[in-house]
């Protein structure tokens, strides 16, 4: 491990810019991409890089605000949103961005030959659904560049929260040329502030300014690639990093009164899921969700609410609803049942140090409370994301960032059909309560619905979501202009050099 990050620091010290000449902004990724294409890459880690490669029509504030990016506005008239177009965002190669590049791209995302997991995003376009399911054609979508300028979408049901949706990446407008093999990565043109010019396999990657993106005069920008938090903190504190992208529970004592220290809410939905094996058993699944003393885990982990209430934000709600313990109702059902399964809880090795302590925590509350001898296992993540499609585990714990700051992105994971259904729930209730927030019309009517369809949601006893999350994060005051949203999207469009490294 030493000689490793040594090789690292180096490489690092070697890249291609240098402190003395061009202070450069840096942070890493927990894992090196695969690939340069949006609309096959879902992982958050690959976020922080492909949301200042590719930009779409509308983009998500830090504080809040929706606003447009590569549209100046987008209109909605019933059932047609018109986006027009801001003539002075161009590829990175200095062409034009026209309606006719989103047309592309949205009918290369919806198509299933294509096979992305974020087609979802356009099932309320018409005829989307019916291309999914290879009943027509993708340029059947009803997208339309009505001239260079103007794109217009028709949609098939009132959807109120279309316009969030347009802040994906896998929305961008499809480049010319295309995704490239990542190998010519410096070649790659994007619409986004930055684009590629140099990228060292297993190393890191070194981000130019695409100075046709905007007039700003944006610093380079140094991505590496590592997945300890241990090592990352190490490069931070020597100022071979300028962002820390995660701080763990363990360090923030030490470092909660530093000025470089920020904790940002994040709009997410983890929680502990139980897999096929314990669908059928649901005296063990309430056991097992009863047997949690919520209340702990606030007095040992850094989380702004505990275990059992919902992770959505709690404004999106009338009201917080959690589950509750009750040890001696669940130490009476574990003990009554006679056929217990053998439980393995699994989660993915890219959660880090906090990720598993928390779940070495919850195997020793089963353990202490209901005599249940839990296995826990830390997989690498594409292993562990196969093995979630294919063949979940009896326990699992999986966190997702939400694509949109709203409740019903969060609700919509669990229903049918959904990729990232991994509890494989199908409860007829909760669809029809889910389809009632979709239907709100106003703020309220929204948030008691998503209250009443969280609350049936956690009182199936199929998951324990872990609370309202937030991110701490390091960052040196020599950059100014960075954002993180509650999306968990780095922005760097507006990223200076406030003052000179020391």
């Amino acid at each position: 491990m030493a000689k490793w990050f040594l090789s690292l620091v180096l490489s690092f010290s070697t890249g291609i810019y240098s402190w003395a000449e061009t202070p450069t902004f840096s942070f890493h990724m927990l894992v090196e991409p695969t690939n340069l294409d949006p609309q096959m890459t879902g992982s958050a880690s690959g976020n922080y890089l492909l949301y200042n490669m590719y930009r779409g029509l509308m983009r998500f504030t830090s504080d809040g605000k929706l606003t447009g990016d590569g549209a100046k506005s987008c209109v909605r008239k019933k059932r047609e949103v018109i986006c027009l177009l801001d003539s002075a965002r161009k590829f990175s190669n200095g062409t034009a961005i026209t309606a006719a590049d989103y047309v592309a791209s949205f009918r290369r995302l919806i198509d299933p030959k294509l096979g992305s997991l974020q087609s979802d995003v356009l099932f309320t376009v018409k005829n989307a659904k019916l291309i999914w399911k290879g009943e027509k054609t993708s340029d059947q979508l009803a997208v339309f560049a009505d001239h260079p300028g103007k794109l217009r979408i028709e949609l098939d049901t009132d959807d109120f929260e279309f316009e969030y949706k347009l802040i994906h990446p896998a929305l961008s407008p499809l480049p010319p040329g295309g995704y490239l093999d990542r190998k010519r990565a410096s070649e790659q043109v994007t619409s986004g502030p930055y684009s590629i010019e140099e990228w060292k396999t297993n190393s890191w990657l070194n981000l130019k300014s695409n100075v046709h993106y905007s007039s700003l005069k944006r610093p380079p920008v140094h991505v590496l690639f590592v997945d300890e938090d241990a090592t990352a903190l190490r490069l931070y504190e020597n100022g071979k990093m300028t962002f820390l992208r995660r701080v763990t529970a363990g360090e923030i004592p030490r470092l909660r009164g530093s000025p470089e220290f920020k904790q940002i809410a994040m709009a997410r939905f983890d929680y502990i899921g139980f897999g096929p094996q314990l669908i059928d058993k649901p005296k063990i699944r309430e056991a097992l969700v009863k047997s949690i003393d919520f209340d702990l885990f606030l007095k040992l982990f850094d989380t702004r609410s505990p275990p059992g209430c919902p992770s959505l934000p709690a404004s999106l709600m009338d009201k917080v609803v959690c589950q509750k313990m009750a040890l001696g109702p669940a130490k009476m059902i574990w003990d009554a049942e006679q056929d217990k399964p053998k439980i393995e809880f699994h989660f993915s090795m890219m959660g880090g140090d906090d990720v598993a302590r928390a779940a070495e925590w919850f195997q020793g509350q089963w353990k202490k409370n209901l005599g249940a001898n839990v296995d826990v296992k830390t997989q690498e993540q594409g292993v562990y994301v196969r093995n979630l499609k294919t063949q979940p585990p009896p326990v699992f714990r999986k966190g997702v960032n939400l694509d949109r700051p709203t409740c019903l992105s969060g609700l919509e994971l669990f229903t049918k059909g959904h990729p990232d259904n991994y509890i494989k729930l199908e409860d007829d209730k909760y669809e029809r309560l889910v389809a009632t927030v979709a239907k709100a019309k106003t703020e309220a009517a929204r948030k008691v619905a998503c209250r009443k369809a969280v609350e049936h949601l956690i009182a199936t006893f199929r998951l324990i979501p872990l609370g309202e999350m937030h991110f701490s994060v390091m960052a040196k005051p020599q950059f100014t202009g960075w954002s993180l949203n509650s999306l968990n999207q780095l922005d760097l469009s507006t990223l200076a050099v406030s003052s000179p490294r020391p």
